[in-house]
């Protein structure tokens, strides 16, 4: 059985949209810096990756990007797709980063004892599988209603956001309105893009 030792090497992989959505789900703001120190707890946290969506309409949430970066997380993002309809009208779709992020988790594997993946997306399983394969500790994070049950069976430790919610909310922030919607909201309706730095006391 595996324990934690202060001598192990984490490193933690943020499905930023997932995760961004989940705390929505529970009418939070979640302080990310918080939630790594968290999942790591006394081991060596070698590195925190973060994934994210943008577009050319998102000043607020370069800012939080920004301040992700200056407390040393690796921000991975992909600018939001425009598609041209045929009635010449043009939607927007939100690029998926899935790729990046399995690709840094395996790069990043052979460094590493443990991995936390913090996501619900059905669609790691097999990378869970092969860390497995490759003798490594995976701990998956999300919210237990938005979290596929193939992924959280592959995964040697599960943790369910909703239980650590009052340890990872935002300093200072208020409260969401309570509105739970089954479909992503359009992007300019997403609560990033009026993010402030300056308005935040994250405790680190």
């Amino acid at each position: 059985m595996y324990q934690h030792s202060p001598l192990d090497r984490v490193a933690v992989f943020i499905d930023g949209e997932n995760i961004h959505y989940s705390a929505k789900h529970m009418n939070m703001r979640m302080d990310y810096l918080k939630l790594c120190r968290r999942l790591a707890g006394d081991r060596r946290l070698v590195r925190s990756y973060f994934y994210t969506a943008i577009s050319n309409q998102s000043e607020g949430k370069i800012d939080f990007i920004n301040f992700l970066k200056l407390n040393g997380f690796t921000v991975v993002t992909k600018e939001v797709r425009n598609f041209s309809e045929m009635d010449t009208s043009t939607r927007s779709v939100r690029s998926s980063l899935d790729m990046e992020m399995a690709i840094d988790v395996l790069d990043m594997s052979e460094h590493l004892d443990s991995i936390v993946l913090c996501t619900g997306d059905g669609d790691f399983q097999p990378l869970v599988a092969a860390l497995a394969r490759r003798g490594k500790h995976v701990e998956v994070c999300g919210l237990r209603e938005m979290t596929s049950t193939d992924l959280i069976a592959a995964a040697d430790e599960y943790v369910d956001l909703a239980v650590l919610k009052d340890e990872l909310v935002l300093a200072g922030a208020p409260p969401l309105p309570r509105e739970i919607k089954n479909e992503l909201p359009a992007n300019d309706q997403d609560d990033f893009n009026t993010f402030k730095v300056q308005d935040t006391s994250f405790d680190f």
